[in-house]
């Protein structure tokens, strides 16, 4: 199917080459011949049956490019196992391996009763979701670690729908992974919904949530999907009605949304949202919902929990799992001799005597986020001799705090102190302050511009630009620049007709909201003739006075046919779930923008060249060609890619903000070699979400 929409693509481009190429040599024809006048009326009428007959097989083509959802299913499987399966591959070759996450039933009232679970998973349409012989005889049986989540959910739970809960930095993300990789290995192929992580903090319930009930889950999840998965913006087959591939695989239950973040959103907005969601998901829906522990029991006050849910809660990790693991990785690469063991023991001994007690040090060494910082910070690479991060004392001084939250906030800005600490194998271009005032910036544009959002995105960086004086820049100098040439030979009438007309469509290329781009495709329904035809009448009747009316009306269907036909070109988003890397992404995106640089170029310029020929004689022609056309190109293919805008950004940000100049190698760097960030497609991720908060809280210091 994927090669029947190609060959509609390439079809259309001969199609618009062979009918646009024919009409603009007839015109040049008649005006070399005198017979203009003549040409001039018959074009509108064949410009229509062309249209007609192009639009006619598009449509045939298009219905015959619709899949089945099954394959479609297929597809985003793969994507997701894609998307995350780096990140657990990451954990797992890490040695040793970190302290295994457990957990247990949640309290009673924070779930729903045994016995209506288990009520509700045998009314099920067409029976249980799972054989009744393996389901878990209470709350108790629910009990497991890490490698069983996905167990416990297709065959322990009755319902299949289940809460994780868990305090700040006890491993539900890891815990989430785990689950959709698992789901997906024993889906198979060819069967079974595909789990999808929907990051709540985007989700606005509206005020009457009953009200809202009916549709708004669905709507916003099809967004989601539609968003980072292209193709699933498709229209999906007749049989699902006028709905796009995302909100069919909704409502054809292929889909086991993963609802993560729950306790991202303020009191309020959680409470609708889980009428919301409660309202919205039919009971047999298999989903997952994660919150912290606090987050939930507060809501339930004025809520009701998710309906058929059973509920299980992250354990504290063990106290002697966390002290071997952080007692090995203190020797580094170092032997375990005598004396080395010893080292060992003196640094940490008085910490790890505290483990399993309730001082805020041993609380904090409870979470793996806990743990993961402390051994970033304290346990160096090499042996165990190697230089320490910038601590007077070591470990130890975790004992000085007097609350759990003032000792993560220590190790929060220890660990981007010790990430760019200088060392002579990796030496880094950028000290730790610079480093923490990018990171700083980063937080503070995806609080302040992306409503809390947890992903660092190269496209949406430029929302941390004023909008306004970005599209006076970028249409501004491109109306200027065109405007010189006609100004000089043939007037200011002439330039400042020749300025508003590419001023005009760079405001409207700017104007969008880009992402990555994949390639460059045409649609009519975007090509914006009547802006093209009322440019190409401000330039005819500038240049009117000079040439005469037929010129002029060589002008108004040149530039209308330009302005008109190539703003029908625009660049098709890239998958970026499914994207290898930022930079890979940021790469295709930047030579899409060439190609559109390069058309533009090569349309506009000879439009200039002929109108400039008209006013002003042959040796215009030659200047206003070149000019016009490279300056058009480049602002256009500025303002349509995401990359011209990141471009720009990345230079405003360096001058008011004071990061890096080249900010995509800072950011490849912060996660590849410093581990402050986690990449997830093309986009990066603050490596613990706690990390994020601790960072917009900070000031930013640009001195």
């Amino acid at each position: 199917m994927a090669g029947t929409r190609a060959r509609v693509r390439r079809i259309g481009r001969l199609y618009a080459v062979l009918t646009f190429g024919g009409m603009a040599a007839t015109v040049y024809l008649a005006y070399r011949g005198g017979g203009l006048d003549a040409a001039l009326p018959a074009l509108p009428p064949t410009f229509a049956v062309a249209f007609l007959t192009w639009a006619a097989y598009r449509d045939d083509r298009s219905e015959a490019a619709r899949r089945a959802l099954p394959a479609v299913a297929e597809e985003l499987a793969g994507a997701v196992q894609v998307q995350w399966s780096a990140e657990l591959g990451r954990r797992l070759l890490v040695r040793p391996l970190p302290p295994t996450v457990s957990w247990t039933a949640a309290p009673a009232e924070l779930s729903v009763p045994w016995r209506e679970l288990t009520k509700a998973a045998r009314r099920w349409p067409g029976g249980p979701p799972s054989n009744p012989a393996d389901w878990a005889t209470g709350p108790a049986g629910l009990e497991g670690q890490e490698e069983e989540i996905a167990e416990v959910f297709l065959h322990r739970v009755p319902t299949r729908r289940l809460v994780l809960l868990g305090e700040p930095g006890s491993g539900k993300t890891i815990l989430l992974v785990r689950l959709l990789l698992g789901l997906l290995e024993r889906r198979g192929v060819g069967g079974g919904p595909v789990p999808v992580l929907f990051s709540v903090a985007s989700l606005e319930p509206g005020p009457d949530p009953v009200r809202d009930r009916e549709d708004a889950l669905y709507t916003w999840m099809a967004g989601q999907l539609e968003r980072d998965h292209r193709t699933l913006a498709d229209p999906a087959p007749p049989a699902y009605g006028d709905v796009s591939l995302a909100r069919a695989l909704l409502d054809s239950k292929m889909i086991i949304p993963v609802l993560d973040g729950f306790d991202e959103l303020p009191d309020e907005r959680r409470r609708r949202a889980m009428a919301v969601v409660n309202g919205s998901l039919p009971l047999d829906q298999p989903m997952v919902l994660s919150c912290r522990s606090t987050e939930y029991r507060r809501m339930l006050r004025h809520a009701a929990p998710l309906a058929d849910a059973a509920a299980i809660e992250l354990r504290p990790l063990d106290s002697a799992e966390v002290g071997e693991y952080l007692r090995a990785t203190a020797y580094g690469d170092g032997a375990r001799t005598a004396a080395a063991a010893a080292a060992v023991e003196e640094r940490w001994g008085e910490v790890l005597g505290r483990l399993g007690g309730a001082c805020p040090v041993a609380r904090t060494l409870a979470t793996p986020l806990g743990v993961s910082l402390a051994r970033a910070v304290y346990n160096p690479e090499g042996a165990p001799g190697s230089p320490t991060p910038p601590s007077s004392r070591g470990p130890s001084e975790l004992l000085v705090y007097a609350t759990r939250e003032e000792v993560e906030r220590h190790l929060f800005g220890a660990f981007i102190r010790t990430a760019y600490r200088p060392r002579p194998r990796r030496p880094c271009p950028w000290t730790d302050v610079e480093a923490r005032r990018t990171f700083v910036v980063l937080a503070h544009h995806m609080r302040d511009n992306l409503t809390g959002s947890t992903e660092i995105a190269w496209w949406e960086l430029h929302r941390a630009l004023p909008v306004r004086w970005a599209r006076l820049l970028v249409a501004g100098s491109a109306a200027i620049a065109v405007a010189a040439v006609p100004w000089s030979v043939a007037g200011p009438a002439a330039g400042l007709g020749a300025g508003l007309s590419v001023g005009a469509v760079a405001v409207l290329a700017t104007a969008q909201r880009r992402r990555p781009a994949n390639r460059i495709s045409w649609s009519w329904r975007q090509s914006k003739v009547v802006p093209g035809t009322v440019a190409g009448m401000v330039t005819g009747f500038a240049v009117g006075p000079v040439t005469g009316i037929r010129f002029a009306l060589v002008s108004v269907l040149a530039i209308g046919f330009v302005v008109g036909f190539m703003t029908g070109l625009r660049p098709e988003p890239l998958d970026v779930t499914a994207w290898g890397s930022p930079s890979g992404s940021l790469a295709h995106d930047r030579r899409t923008a060439r190609r559109i640089m390069l058309l533009w170029a090569l349309a506009a310029g000879p439009v200039a060249g002929l109108i400039a020929d008209l006013v002003a004689g042959r040796t215009a022609a030659v200047v206003a060609a070149p000019v016009v056309g490279v300056v058009t190109g480049l602002a256009i293919g500025f303002g349509e890619t995401a990359w011209g805008l990141f471009s720009l950004t990345q230079v405003y940000l360096r001058i008011r903000k004071g990061t890096p100049r080249d900010l995509m190698a800072f950011l490849a760097d912060a996660h590849s070699e410093r581990g402050v960030l986690r990449r997830t497609g093309a986009v990066y991720q603050f490596r613990h979400l706690n990390l994020q908060r601790h960072l917009e809280a900070q000031e930013l210091d640009i001195g």
